[in-house]
């Protein structure tokens, strides 16, 4: 079983230690720049010490010509009478640690118990004071650091500790604000999510924040109510289909049950009925087929250059004839429409969907024209009629599947599938396909192909 760490945890420890490498460097660094400054100041301090002592020292050797009391360049002689008692000795006029050797290199004045010691030519070479151009002796400015010194570092370390604590600490706060902030909406988010997942829509996200997990949640939102519809549709699908199937199952059903009953003879008669229903369930089941298919982005496409405006007229020319009280039906098509890439039987269904539409809707005395023609870098093709027109609340669901308008404008019944397949059909070429009303009376359905 794979372990699981909270994504808090997560979070918790990439802050910490985003910080910790941010703070650390940076307290080092103060640290050491602080250090390296000191030690600037200390060697410029001891060159500044030994330029002062080294003149001194020249100027005497050059008054004395020796190095006979020198040591009254570096002590004082004092003596009092605290207390009734005597007590002589000597003070160093500089608080400075040194040792200085005469011209053979032997320590003749020293802060530690050197005196005596001879010099090694390395010390020699690093202090020697010069009267004349001849070297008549090395004074050595011994490092040290005084207890002010020892104090002022301590208290930078100090306070590059603390200063490090304090960002460390305001950056932890931070950091758990800025982790609630996060986790707060995925945990929202994690919730209705498992409503959904129960089958539960919710109604709306609620998200406070101003950020991406505001435009989640407006996204999530959009998703439920595409799924509260999908699911409003299924419904009203499966209803549909249900009622346009129950239709000829029913009459075949009641068919067959009058001819077992001998009610009915089994002549060619009584069986025509039953063959009609059976193509038409035939006919529905292929449109519900095609349809799913082309809602999956299945729907396979035998392209091939075509003319649009022959295709028009090969469907007017089979659909109209057949029509006992059919109205006047005119094709105007624009000369010089070149051939376009599209599959012959998919649209040849797509334009008579739309031209058994008009023939339903307009009466026999009515008109009905058709155009094809160049528009916008695109094939346009439209079917207007002078029927009753479309209703403005039907306008917007007219090329949903199953749906039918009026019946009482309806000159016969439909399965409400045939305009749902055209869109699908246009759409899988990469066109698109709307309704409108005309100004004066009737409506018209329009789509258009690309050229290539």
């Amino acid at each position: 079983m794979v372990r699981r760490f909270p994504l808090a945890v997560k979070l918790g420890l990439a802050f910490l230690i985003t910080i910790l490498f941010s703070v650390a460097p940076i307290y080092f660094l103060t640290e050491r720049s602080v250090v390296q400054r000191f030690d600037k100041y200390r060697e410029l301090e001891r060159q500044r010490n030994f330029a002062q002592f080294s003149t001194q020292l020249a100027l005497y050797y050059q008054q004395w010509g020796s190095w006979r009391g020198v040591d009254r360049l570096f002590y004082w002689l004092v003596a009092g009478e605290p207390g009734g008692s005597v007590i002589e000795g000597i003070v160093a006029i500089y608080n400075i640690p040194l040792s200085f050797a005469n011209e053979d290199g032997e320590i003749i004045v020293s802060t530690k118990p050197d005196i005596g010691r001879k010099l090694t030519q390395a010390e020699r070479d690093s202090g020697p004071i010069i009267v004349d151009g001849v070297q008549v002796g090395t004074l050595l400015l011994l490092d040290y650091v005084t207890p002010e010194e020892r104090t002022f570092l301590a208290s930078v370390r100090r306070s590059a500790v603390i200063g490090g604590g304090a960002a460390t600490a305001t950056a932890l706060i931070l950091a758990i604000f800025l982790i609630t902030q996060i986790l707060s909406p995925l945990r929202t988010l994690s919730a209705v999510t498992e409503q959904v997942a129960r089958g539960d829509l919710p109604e709306k996200v609620r998200l406070r924040s101003r950020d991406e997990f505001r435009e989640l949640g407006e996204s999530f939102d959009r998703m439920v109510d595409n799924l509260r519809r999908s699911e409003k549709l299924r419904e009203s699908m499966t209803a549909d289909i249900a009622h346009e199937l129950r239709t000829p199952v029913t009459i075949i059903q009641g068919t067959l049950e009058a001819v077992l009953d001998g009610i009915y003879e089994p002549t060619a008669q009584t069986i025509a009925p039953i063959y009609e229903e059976t193509l038409h369930l035939g006919r529905l089941i292929d449109d519900l087929r095609d349809l799913a298919l082309a809602e999956a982005g299945e729907l396979r496409l035998s392209k091939e250059a075509t003319d649009i405006g022959q295709l028009v007229r090969q469907v007017v020319e089979a659909a109209v004839p057949s029509m006992d009280d059919a109205p006047n039906v005119e094709v105007a098509v624009e000369e010089g429409l070149s051939p376009i890439p599209v599959d012959p039987k998919r649209i040849r269904q797509v334009i008579a969907n739309l031209l058994s539409n008009a023939l339903r809707y307009t009466p026999r005395d009515g008109r009905i024209d058709i155009s094809v023609h160049a528009a916008e870098g695109e094939v346009e093709v439209y079917v207007s009629d002078t029927g009753p027109g479309i209703s403005l609340q039907d306008l917007p669901r007219l090329f949903e599947r199953f749906f039918r308008g009026d019946p009482a404008r309806n000159r016969s019944g439909g399965s409400g599938l045939g305009l749902a397949i055209a869109r699908r059909w246009v759409e899988a070429h990469g066109g698109r396909i709307w309704a409108e009303n005309n100004r004066t009376r009737g409506a018209r359905f329009t789509f258009r192909l690309p050229l290539a």
